[in-house]
């Protein structure tokens, strides 16, 4: 916490400091939204045995009418009953800042940083714990084929974002055909911008790790004509005790043969555990004048836990897939579309003996939109997901009016219907919102919604939740800084490519 204040403190002394020297510029991008939310759960409860109700089919009930577990020799039973209706007021803002112009050629200084509160007394919403978080905040050094960074920055690759402080460097010889990568540093957990030692993630489980896992990683990566390919490989260490967190190896391929036509798959493959995991490959042609596009692949997934965690303990299964999509433009403005998967697991080797398991499952969806009237936007979506233990289906539609340049006001209606295996409660959802998105010219942009929701909960005892509420969403968000145009940038920022290129 210390650390991230004083990183966002300099980052705000380097605007200040940044405004009088000659040459330099920057850039800030501010984003805040809030929230007003209400929810109420289930609380947990007891009675004395002999008070329960003994059913004909064996089930206890509480005199009340709620379904009760009642164990064996036990003196009570326990049953859920609904909790009181919980208010939050979360506000989350989001600030991003970029200087260059320090009279060293290609530095730069970039960082983001995100503060979020509840406005509302208790701790009733999640993810504004730390108040202050740094998801960025680093020193960048281009010259030529090399750039280097040192501080909290990233990298992604088909494991996903992964986050750490410490330094990555790229280097780009033969006119960026060539792309060679490495890094290291203190590792931050997957898929936030904390350590995975933050009080803000316990409790994890009881094992979780005592310091900062170290992370290393290098790969290389290649453009020719129509085809790129990339290696990377990284490995979390935990310090502590010198065991493995993690060690993947990951492959990427991306081909296109002519315009019309791109070929793309990878995988990787976990070496602490011998396995290969995740892994998808999918062709995509995209029909002359945008009449259409259409794509097939296939792909494996397979869940992949740090090994500190007791989650590989229970040998999740990997599934197999197959996909595909079209969509069609026949005339100006309207779209045709449609998309379906089918999967199956893989044998989970359990015993099964006295019971039929469910190993397969499919989804699909149809949808349109127009887009063919000035002021007109039209939307619609229905959808099916037929899986082991549940079933979906749903649709929504969505129409957006355009009364004036910049303002964008739409509104939206979704029911979801959702019978669930080995549970006596079905829910069937209503949604319905409205939205507007309003830019002005100076790039400020505001937005707000009010949404309700209504849910109707099928039981067969008087465990019933009301769940039904309303939402409000407020945004704003605006950039500032120095002009963007011309000289306002420094040359290291105009060098990034844009168009195809290696990643």
């Amino acid at each position: 916490m210390r650390a991230s204040r004083l990183v966002v403190t300099l980052a705000a002394g380097a605007l200040v400091w940044a405004t009088p020297l000659s040459g330099q510029g920057y850039r800030v991008r501010l984003d805040a939204r809030y929230q007003g939310v209400s929810y109420r759960g289930v609380m947990l409860d007891s009675i004395p045995i002999d008070a329960a109700v003994l059913s004909g089919d064996g089930s206890y009930f509480t005199s009340d009418g709620f379904a009760a577990n009642c164990p064996q020799a036990a003196e009570y039973c326990t049953y859920f009953r609904s909790g009181p209706e919980l208010r939050g007021h979360p506000i989350v803002t989001t600030v991003a800042a970029d200087v260059w112009g320090f009279g060293v050629q290609g530095l730069r200084f970039s960082s983001k940083a995100r503060v979020g509160t509840d406005l509302a007394s208790g701790d009733i919403w999640p993810g504004v714990n730390p108040e202050l978080q740094l998801l960025e905040g680093f020193l960048e050094y281009s010259a030529g084929p090399v750039v280097a960074q040192a501080g909290r920055t990233h990298v992604t690759s088909r494991l996903g974002w992964t986050g750490f402080d410490g330094a990555k460097a790229e280097v780009r010889p033969l006119g960026r055909k060539l792309k060679l990568l490495g890094y290291g540093g203190w590792g931050l957990a997957r898929g936030v911008a904390l350590p995975v030692t933050s009080s803000a993630l316990n409790p994890l489980d009881d094992l979780q790790p005592r310091d900062r896992q170290i992370i290393v990683g290098a790969g290389a990566g290649w453009a020719v004509t129509g085809v790129f390919g990339q290696a990377v490989w990284q490995r979390e260490i935990d310090p502590g005790s010198d065991d493995l967190v993690s060690d993947y190896l990951n492959f990427d391929v991306d081909f296109r043969p002519s315009d019309n036509l791109n070929v793309t798959g990878g995988a990787y493959y976990d070496l602490a555990a011998g396995l290969w995991g995740t892994a998808n490959a999918q062709a995509t042609y995209i029909a002359p004048r945008g009449m259409g596009r259409l794509t097939l692949g296939a792909r494996r997934y397979r869940p992949r836990f740090d090994l500190w965690t007791i989650w590989g303990a229970f040998s999740p299964v990997a599934y197999n897939a197959g996909f595909g999509s079209l969509s069609l433009s026949p005339v100006g403005g309207l779209e045709l579309r449609t998309s379906g998967e089918i999967y199956e697991f893989d044998d989970a080797e359990a015993d099964r003996r006295f019971t039929q398991i469910e190993s397969d499952g499919w989804r699909w969806t149809l949808g349109a939109s127009y887009n063919g009237m000035e002021a007109w936007r039209f939307h619609s979506n229905y959808w099916v997901d037929r899986g082991p233990g549940s079933r979906s289906v749903g649709v929504d539609a969505l129409a957006t009016f355009i009364p004036v340049d910049d303002l964008y006001v739409t509104a939206q209606v979704e029911r979801l219907v959702r019978p669930l295996e080995f549970r006596f409660n079905e829910a069937d959802v209503w949604s319905a919102g409205l939205r507007l998105d309003y830019e002005t010219a100076q790039g400020v942009r505001i937005n707000a919604e009010l949404r309700r929701y209504e849910e109707v909960r099928e039981r067969l005892d008087a465990s019933y939740v009301n769940w039904d509420q309303w939402r409000l969403n407020l945004g704003l968000s605006f950039a500032f800084g120095t002009d963007t145009r011309g000289g306002g940038l420094h040359p290291a920022i105009l060098r990034i490519p844009t168009g195809r290129g290696i990643r």
